[in-house]
């Protein structure tokens, strides 16, 4: 009886065919890396350009024609959710691509049987935050700056209106919807986790 032909699968890898596999790992590696700056230089400057912006807008209230208040006072609220999901899909893609950076790292240390690369499969708040300490203390600072713009409305609006108490009692629960969707969107970003389609082989 003729032996069975090996399992191609089951071969061992020729050294050209590592090689290659290396060279795809380090080139997917460096592409990450750039997409983790891009992501990094993105929650960096979130906070300061559109806290400041959102901010003015709702300080300029009080000069603006009376006719034009409701878009700034039914708007802003819409702009700071808007504002905190878009901080947060930052935040959850750049912890997409440090968890690949991870993966990779240690396909590569599984190739070379040594540990080579271990910045990320070794860091110390891997698994602990969405995006790290940047995206952390980013998103919490944006959801400080969100509920205190929401309080502004409110404040703002009292103040500014001699609105019946019903009208004054239907904003509130206008602001109150959006501070229990922040509440919401950050249960959520606490339940999130990288779950690759497929993991690389070794």
């Amino acid at each position: 009886m003729e032996n069975a032909s090996p399992d191609p699968e089951e071969a061992p890898l020729s050294d050209a065919d590592i090689q290659r596999r290396l060279a795809s790992l380090y080139e997917e590696y460096r592409a990450l890396y750039g997409l983790v700056i891009f992501r990094m230089t993105s929650l960096d400057r979130r906070v300061p350009i559109a806290g400041a912006t959102l901010t003015a807008t709702l300080a300029a209230v009080g000069s603006m024609p009376v006719p034009a208040m409701p878009v700034i006072f039914f708007g802003l609220p819409l702009a700071l959710l808007w504002f905190l999901r878009t901080t947060i899909n930052h935040a959850r893609s750049f912890e997409d691509a440090l968890r690949r950076i991870e993966q990779i790292e240690l396909a590569v240390n599984s190739i070379h049987g040594d540990q080579l690369m271990a910045f990320q499969s070794r860091h110390p708040s891997k698994g602990k935050e969405i995006g790290g300490r940047t995206g952390r203390e980013t998103i919490h600072a944006v959801v400080i700056l969100v509920m205190t713009l929401l309080l502004g409305c409110g404040w703002v609006f009292a103040v500014t209106f001699d609105a019946p108490w019903q009208g004054s009692a239907a904003y509130l629960g206008f602001l109150s919807v959006h501070a229990t969707h922040v509440g919401m969107v950050l249960i959520r970003l606490r339940r999130y986790s990288y779950q690759p389609q497929k993991p690389i082989s070794d």
